[in-house]
């Protein structure tokens, strides 16, 4: 018998069955993927009205915008109103990147972000504008991208505006991975005094302010963005 005989036909019946395999894995990311964006959007067309109603209700007696804890504290209630559950407490929390996290739903940590809207040249995109973690306990810059990459937040729910305030907002919900740092290419500024990330979105870290992160967005990569005017 010749030894070197290929056996065509075994070769052919296991390359099927890992293409049926990949194809399945395939098919139940997509999957995932849909649902989890059924969920949110979901979510977010149940929030709007009350939310709308409850920031309508802050600026009966507030002109500056809503900001920080009372913007978390705010965004607890309508999601309570709708039936949302969460874990946010009225004790001003500094827990690294998460403020809160709605009960019995697996992967919906959130943290609260404000924001502010502006054209980006380098991006040559619409962007918005926002601080994150300050990294000032760590030496390097090694360190700090690390320490903030660490996986703390599933979504940023961001409240973002113009820098002149008009009442206005848009809600921009997006999964943290998108503007994870590590994914950039840090430098250090000409000046010395700060690094730069540059990649599909800007970031910078401020050796002084206690070094903490700023982050430019472009607005097409946000999957959710709503209106809430309060005029």
């Amino acid at each position: 018998m010749n030894r070197n005989i290929i056996n065509w036909s075994d070769i052919f019946d296991t390359n099927i069955k890992k293409i049926i395999k990949i194809q399945s894995i395939i098919r139940k990311c997509i999957a995932y993927k849909y649902v989890k964006y059924l969920r949110i959007e979901n979510l977010l067309q149940k929030l709007l009205i009350p939310l709308t109603m409850r920031i309508k209700q802050y600026h009966n007696l507030f002109s500056l915008p809503l900001i920080a804890e009372q913007w978390e504290e705010t965004l607890h209630w309508a999601l309570f109103e709708i039936g949302y559950i969460t874990t946010w407490k009225p004790n001003r929390s500094h827990k690294i990147a998460q403020d809160m996290r709605i009960v019995d739903i697996p992967n919906f940590r959130i943290s609260c972000k404000s924001g502010q809207f502006i054209y980006n040249k380098k991006l040559n995109s619409d962007c918005v504008y926002f601080n994150g973690s300050r990294t000032s306990s760590f030496d390097t810059l090694e360190q700090k991208i690390h320490h903030l990459c660490q996986n703390n937040v599933d979504y940023y729910f961001m409240l973002a505006k113009n820098k002149n305030f008009d009442k206005t907002y848009k809600l921009l919900v997006f999964e943290s991975n998108i503007c994870n740092v590590g994914q950039l290419q840090w430098t250090t500024s000409n000046t010395e005094k700060s690094w730069n990330g540059v990649g599909n979105f800007i970031a910078t870290i401020n050796k002084s302010l206690n070094a903490q992160l700023w982050t430019t967005l472009p607005l097409y990569k946000i999957q959710f963005i709503l209106d809430i005017d309060c005029r």
